[in-house]
C-alpha cells in the first residue's frame, strides 16, 4: 500500500515518516501527492502564538471515505528561543498524527511519540521539577502518547533506580570506568560492538595492552590529582574474556595499580558473555581480583538459532560454564536474552526461560531484537525470518510476566529506534542485585570515562549536556594514536571538573 504523507515542515518529514511506519511496518511512504494512493495523511502548524502551537493532522482513508482528524495545542515557554519551538512544534506534530493513525488502526504504539533510547530521562526531568506520580503520569500520557502500563513501568523503574543509586542526582562528582577489550572469538550476526577475532587478538594482544596501560596511567593519575571517586568499573568488549588468563592478570594489576581507591569502588563488572570464553583460569582470575558482577549470556537456548547468529557455543554449555562461575562464588551472575531472533516462535522463547529459571540466575536483562545499519542481519533482513510485531509483543509481555512471577524487578529500560515492535530492553534483577553501572550509564548522570578500544567517554556537565570522546576501534589504529586519544580525553576531563575552565557545555 502507498501512502502520502505531507509532514507539514521540511524539519518534520523523517520523524513524521518514522512514525507512519511503526504503524504501517510494510507499506511505501511518499512525499508526492498522487492518485493512487490508499491513504493521504497531511500535518499542519495552524497558529503560533508567544506561549503555544495549534497543530493539526488530518487522514483519508480512499479506500473507504474515512476521514481521522486530531488537534493539539502544544504549550511553549516565554521567551523560547527558534530551535526550542521548532523542537515544541515538531512534538505537537508528532502527537497529532499519532492519533489519528491510531484511530485508523485501532491501536497505539507503546511509547508513543518516542524515538529517544533512554524514555526514563524525561521521569527524572520531571521529579527534580517536583512533580508528583500523577503528574508525571498525565504529561507521559498526553503529550507524549506513552500507554499506561509503559508509564506505570517507568514509575517503577524510577523508584527502583532510587535505591540501588540514592545519590543519582548528585553523582556528578564522581566517575565511572568503561573499559573495552574488543575481541571476541566469533562475531555475532547482530552485533555491531567492537569484536576483531581471535587472530586480531593474536597479533595485537601485547601491543594493545601496552596502550590500554598507557590510558590507565593518564586516566588515573587525573583522578587521583583531582581527587575524584570512581563508581563502578564495568569490563566489557567485544569479550574481555577473550583475553588469555595472564593477559587478563595484566589488565586487572594495571586497573589496581593506576586506578585509584579500589576499596571504594561500588561495583565491579566482567562481561564475560560469551560462555565459551569461560574457563577455570580466568575465573580464578576475576575471583583474585574482586569482580563482585560478571554476566553469562545465552541469549537463546535453541541451538538451531545460536548457529544461525553466529554464537560459538552450545546451550548445555551455557548450563556448565554458569555453574563453574557460581560455584566460584560469584554472587550476583546476569544472563542475557534476545527476543526477536531469526525464525524463533513463541515456544522457543518460553524455552529460554524455562533454561534460564533453571538456572536462576541474579538478573536477566531481556533485549529486543535491532536492526542496526551494519549488523549483518540488518542485510538479510527480509530473508530473516524475524517474528512479526505482534509476535514480538506476546514474546515480550510473557517474557515480563514471567519474570515478575519469579521475583525479579525492572531496574532499568533503553530503547532504539530500530527495535523490533517499537518495544524495549529492560534489565530485570532480584532486590540487591541491580547493576550499580547500568544505571549511571543509562540515565546519564555522571561522566563515563571510556578506555580501551572503541570505548566512547560521556562527558557530564550541568543541566544534562554531554560531550563525547571516541576511542578508535581497530585494535592497530587504538594502538597508533592512543597518545593523541589520551590527550584529547584529558583535556575534556579538564573542561569537566576543573572550576576555572571556561568551556562551554555542548547540548544534546
Amino acid at each position: 500500500m502507498r501512502m502520502f504523507l505531507d509532514p507539514g515542515n521540511p524539519n518534520y518529514q523523517s520523524d513524521t515518516e518514522r512514525l507512519v511506519y511503526l504503524f504501517f511496518e510494510e507499506d511505501e511512504v511518499t512525499f508526492e501527492e498522487q492518485d493512487e494512493v490508499a491513504l493521504h495523511i497531511r500535518c499542519r502548524i495552524e497558529e503560533q502564538g508567544h506561549d503555544y502551537i495549534d497543530a493539526c493532522a488530518e487522514l483519508i482513508d480512499k479506500r473507504n471515505g474515512q476521514r481521522y482528524q486530531s488537534r493539539y495545542r502544544k504549550p511553549i515557554l516565554a521567551g523560547a528561543d527558534e530551535p526550542e519551538r521548532v523542537r515544541r512544534g515538531r512534538q505537537a506534530v508528532l502527537r497529532v498524527l499519532h492519533d489519528v493513525l491510531a484511530d485508523a488502526t485501532g491501536e497505539g504504539q507503546p511509547w508513543g511519540i518516542l524515538s529517544g533510547v533512554r524514555p526514563l530521562k524525561l521521569v527524572h526531568m520531571m521529579r527534580e521539577e517536583g512533580k508528583s506520580d500523577a503528574e508525571i503520569g498525565h504529561r507521559l500520557i498526553d503529550e507524549f502518547r506513552i500507554t499506561p502500563d509503559r508509564v506505570e513501568l517507568l514509575l517503577e523503574i524510577e523508584a527502583a533506580q532510587a535505591k540501588t543509586v540514592p545519590d543519582l542526582y548528585r553523582i556528578d562528582k564522581e566517575v565511572s570506568i568503561y573499559i573495552g577489550i574488543p575481541f571476541c572469538p566469533t562475531h555475532c550476526a547482530y552485533c555491531t560492538f567492537p569484536a576483531y577475532s581471535m587472530e586480531d587478538k593474536a597479533t595485537y594482544a601485547p601491543s594493545f595492552l601496552d596502550a590500554m596501560e598507557k590510558e590507565f596511567v593518564a586516566i588515573g593519575g587525573f583522578l587521583q590529582e583531582h581527587h575524584i571517586p570512581v563508581t563502578s568499573i564495568y569490563l566489557g568488549g567485544g569479550t574481555p574474556t577473550s583475553l588469555m588468563a595472564p593477559e587478563l592478570t595484566r589488565v586487572m594489576e594495571a586497573l589496581y595499580r593506576h586506578i585509584p581507591d579500589s576499596d571504594k569502588w561500588r561495583e565491579f563488572t566482567v562481561e564475560a558473555g560469551r560462555p565459551d570464553t569461560i574457563t577455570p583460569e580466568r575465573v580464578e582470575v576475576m575471583r583474585k581480583y574482586g569482580v563482585n558482577r560478571i554476566t553469562v549470556n545465552p541469549q537463546t537456548f535453541k541451538a538451531e538459532t545460536l548457529k544461525t547468529i553466529g554464537r560459538g557455543h552450545t546451550p548445555d554449555i551455557v548450563d556448565k560454564r554458569f555453574h563453574m562461575v557460581r560455584e566460584a562464588g560469584f554472587e550476583n551472575i546476569n544472563m542475557d536474552m534476545i527476543i526477536g531472533l531469526p525464525n524463533e516462535t513463541v515456544e522457543d522463547v518460553r524455552y529460554t526461560r524455562e533454561r534460564l529459571e533453571a538456572l536462576m540466575p541474579d538478573s536477566v536483562t531481556v533485549h529486543t531484537l535491532q536492526f542496526k545499519r551494519t549488523a549483518v542481519l540488518n542485510k538479510e533482513r527480509e530473508t530473516a525470518g524475524i517474528p512479526s510485531t505482534p509476535v514480538v509483543r506476546q514474546m515480550m509481555r510473557e517474557t515480563n510476566e514471567w519474570a515478575r512471577g519469579l521475583g525479579y524487578h525492572p531496574y532499568y529500560v533503553y530503547r532504539s529506534k530500530d527495535i523490533l515492535g517499537n518495544l524495549e530492553n529492560i534489565g530485570y534483577a532480584m532486590p540487591g542485585k541491580e547493576s550499580v553501572y547500568n544505571v549511571c550509564i543509562m540515565e546519564e548522570r555522571q561522566t563515563i570515562i571510556g578506555l580501551g578500544g572503541g570505548a566512547s567517554t560521556k562527558l557530564y556537565h550541568g543541566g544534562g549536556h554531554l560531550k563525547h570522546v571516541y576511542n578508535a576501534k581497530e585494535p592497530k589504529a587504538y594502538v597508533d594514536n592512543v597518545d593523541a586519544m589520551i590527550e584529547k580525553k584529558l583535556k575534556a576531563l579538564r573542561e569537566v571538573f576543573t572550576p576555572s575552565s571556561d568551556a562551554a557545555p555542548r547540548p544534546v
